[in-house]
């Protein structure tokens, strides 16, 4: 393991990453800025804790003020900065046609892609350091303990690792650093949409389950792996790179189910906060193990097709247990009709990507992403003036699934949502018959 280590951080790619990019003003520039920006706000609130007006008993709220916002500017940065860093890695190296010259070296796709990531990861570990003696005035002022400092720098270095990461996967799939950048901050405005809310669930909650939080670091270190193989995998379209990305799926899928089973078993008053985590969960693997996307050799093809996990039925029957397996030990009645209502919205939404995908394979993410837009992000917007649980069968707005499990959250519903059930059955009908269609006008290629 020592010498695994060693030879990843002797890479030659990421020591002259980390030459070059230090050695660059816009970073020095850009350091200094997120220093001076923070040091300024922690001045005016220390300032304004120890005013003459202000007595012994307000300074531990006002500590409390200063580390949220020293916390949500640093999010800020960080969602500013982070796709800066990465968008142009490999896209750049395209431009400038260079690609080619370095796909000849002795070093692999993944060491080619850790090089790249790593200068991004030193620059977010170093800025996210370098605020530490800032941050720490909030222990002069009191209200913030050890475990909440350091949880929040948990979450920050995460939130940069991930979207550094998902910049560098289109980067890797782009061939024009511009394409790259637009796809990433678009990218990152779904991301802040739905990551958002479950962090601030995560921050504010008085005491939130462990299960909560066991479930969504488990998810963002599933997404960390998940976007630097699919990297590697743009950077060469192997059968090898792909049941990789499957099996790092699964080893993360058994712990995840784990933790759920164990929270219905023992913990059953924390019912709420993991369904709210687990439902939206498989909403989004199903969609990424549906991906009709294959190797452009055919000897790669078929060394894929061979895999067990390749199918795409077999994940369909893997999520589909998941997802049920806990209302065997669920406490509460709604439990049901939410496991079955995300089973096909989850398998309805991913089979119709796939169904409109099997032309271009290529085109899956954005087709899918499109699909989860309309589906979860449109129609909400219908619900904003305030619904009532008899219109729960019949708005659209309970198509959503977002919608449909805040409703299940705080108990609004009645009845069962015919609707959208409907709506999404005839949904899985249009994309399996879309697939079926595609593989019978498929060419016959005979072997050569």
């Amino acid at each position: 393991m020592l010498s695994t280590f060693q030879r990843w951080s002797e890479n030659p790619v990421f020591i002259k990453e980390m030459r070059v990019g230090f050695r660059e003003k816009k970073v020095f520039f850009a350091l200094s800025a997120w220093i001076l920006l923070l040091a300024l706000v922690a001045a005016l609130f220390t300032a304004f804790a120890l005013g003459e007006s202000r007595s012994v008993s307000e300074v531990p709220e006002t500590g409390k003020y200063l580390f949220e916002t020293l916390f949500w500017m640093q999010l800020v940065l960080l969602a500013m900065l982070s796709p800066a860093l990465t968008t142009s890695a490999v896209s750049g190296e395209r431009e400038r046609q260079s690609f080619e010259m370095l796909m000849t070296t002795h070093l692999s796709p993944a060491e080619l892609i850790f090089g790249k990531f790593g200068f991004a990861a030193s620059f977010l570990a170093l800025a996210l350091f370098t605020t530490i003696p800032l941050e720490s005035i909030v222990f002069f002022l009191g209200g913030v303990s050890l475990t909440t400092f350091l949880v929040a720098k948990l979450l920050l270095l995460l939130f940069g690792l991930l979207v550094s990461l998902l910049s560098l996967m289109l980067s890797a799939r782009e061939s024009r650093s511009a394409y790259a950048t637009g796809q990433a901050y678009l990218c990152l405005v779904a991301l802040c949409f739905v990551g958002i809310p479950f962090l601030s669930f995560l921050r504010y909650t008085p005491d939130p389950p462990w299960q909560a939080l066991v479930l969504s670091l488990l998810g963002s270190v599933y997404l960390l792996f998940f976007f630097f193989w699919k990297s590697v995998n743009h950077l060469e379209e192997r059968a090898a790179h792909l049941k990789t990305i499957l099996r790092t799926g699964l080893i993360f899928y058994i712990p995840i189910v784990a933790v759920t089973l164990s929270s219905d078993i023992f913990w059953g008053d924390n019912n709420d906060s993991i369904w709210l985590l687990w439902a939206p969960t498989h909403y989004f693997l199903m969609g990424i193990f549906l991906n009709p996307n294959l190797p452009e050799r055919r000897r790669e093809r078929e060394i894929y097709k061979k895999s067990r996990w390749s199918h795409p039925l077999t994940w369909v029957l893997l999520l589909a247990l998941g997802i049920l397996l806990p209302n065997a030990y669920a406490t509460e009645p709604q439990f049901t009709e939410m496991s079955l209502y995300t089973l096909l919205a989850s398998f309805g939404t991913g089979i119709l990507a796939r169904g409109l995908a099997t032309k271009k394979p290529s085109q899956f993410p954005y087709i899918l992403g499109a699909l989860w837009l309309a589906l979860n992000v449109i129609p909400p917007f219908f619900a904003l003036a305030g619904l009532d649980s008899s219109d729960k069968a019949y708005h659209p707005a309970f198509i959503s699934p977002l919608m449909f499990l805040v409703s299940g959250y705080d108990n609004s519903w009645s009845d069962i949502a015919v609707l959208a059930f409907v709506f999404y059955g005839v949904l899985a009908l249009i994309g399996l018959f879309l697939c079926r269609r595609s593989r019978a006008e498929a060419p016959t290629v005979s072997p050569s």
